[in-house]
């Protein structure tokens, strides 16, 4: 089956694997770098390189030259995994197998953007990738298959990261020679049950200390690395809480410092968290936390920046 390949990150890199073991012949990849504030592991472009694959200029496909580029390669299909540009429809309609994706939610839910981090942010019980099939909506086209996996309290999304790249090779494996022989199932998302996620700037990580302990903890490990991390400021300085977890003790106030031996415990809401690591900024020296730990106990507590943002955890 000759294959356009369009993706980034950890999961394209390994679903592009999949399609070459897999035997079929790879007719151009399409892939774009990092953001400034993106740290990815792997990358479809070590795929490429290793192995020597064609490759194609367009990423939007918004002219002519580049939808053109495309339709000369005759590919019966197209994937786009890890890619972040809507399809137009002059492209939906060259592959005659059509183009798919997969997207790392269990869809209808969590259609959009950031998937893995809404998915912690609203507390989600499970997620999952989905193999579907693009229209002219978002990420509202036909299902081809999903495999979910229960999310826990020590996930977080880095964790979740990486399990989907396991997931959604594993669906592409399965998948693959159904898409080939034209047998794969297609089900219709109705949209009963469906939810989306916006889209996400680093400046959106700001904590509100406002929230309860259980929301500040699933949006400081919904935003942690490999992502920018949830942030407040302490002093006119901003810190990057890495890691937190809810606690049952009453606290004083949000964003105060309450008095516990060795450990750093700070008022959310009405109840506290404890953080477990942060730093300032930039900082990456092994003392890192120390010395936020150090400052925090000096000045008592974080300023309320982010106090009824609007960037808090819509309903789901």
């Amino acid at each position: 089956m000759r294959v356009v390949f369009l993706g980034s990150q950890e999961i394209g890199a390994r679903c592009l694997e999949v399609v070459h073991d897999a035997g079929h012949e790879i007719v151009g990849v399409g892939a774009f770098a990092p953001g400034e504030h993106e740290d990815w592991a792997d990358d479809v472009t070590r795929i490429v390189a290793d192995r020597s694959l064609p490759t194609i200029r367009g990423r939007r496909f918004r002219t002519a030259n580049a939808v053109d580029e495309l339709e000369s390669l005759e590919p019966e299909i197209l994937l786009a995994i890890g890619w972040r540009w809507i399809l137009p429809p002059e492209v939906l309609a060259i592959p005659p197998k059509g183009c798919l994706g997969i997207h790392g939610s269990l869809l209808p839910r969590l259609r959009g953007f950031a998937p893995v981090n809404w998915a912690l942010i609203r507390d989600e019980p499970r997620t999952g990738p989905t193999l579907f099939y693009f229209d002219e909506g978002t990420d509202t086209g036909d299902i081809v298959g999903q495999r979910p996996f229960d999310l826990t309290d020590e996930d977080d999304a880095g964790t979740v990261r990486r399990r989907l790249v396991e997931a959604a090779s594993g669906l592409l494996s399965e998948y693959l020679p159904g898409l080939a022989a034209g047998t794969a199932p297609r089900i219709v998302q109705t949209g009963e049950g469906a939810s989306y996620g916006p889209q996400r700037r680093p400046e959106d990580g700001v904590i509100d200390w406002a929230f309860d302990p259980r929301t500040v903890f699933n949006w400081v490990r919904g935003l942690t690395r490999p992502y920018p991390g949830a942030f407040t400021e302490l002093a006119g300085r901003r810190v990057i809480v890495w890691r937190v977890r809810p606690r049952s003790a009453l606290g004083a106030g949000p964003g105060v410092l309450s008095p516990d031996l060795g450990r750093l415990v700070v008022g959310a809401g009405t109840g506290t968290v404890e953080i477990l690591s942060a730093s300032y900024e930039a900082d990456e020296s092994p003392d890192a936390f120390e010395r936020v730990a150090r400052d925090l106990r000096m000045h008592g507590k974080f300023t309320l920046v982010g106090e009824g943002s609007p960037a808090g955890p819509p309903a789901g």
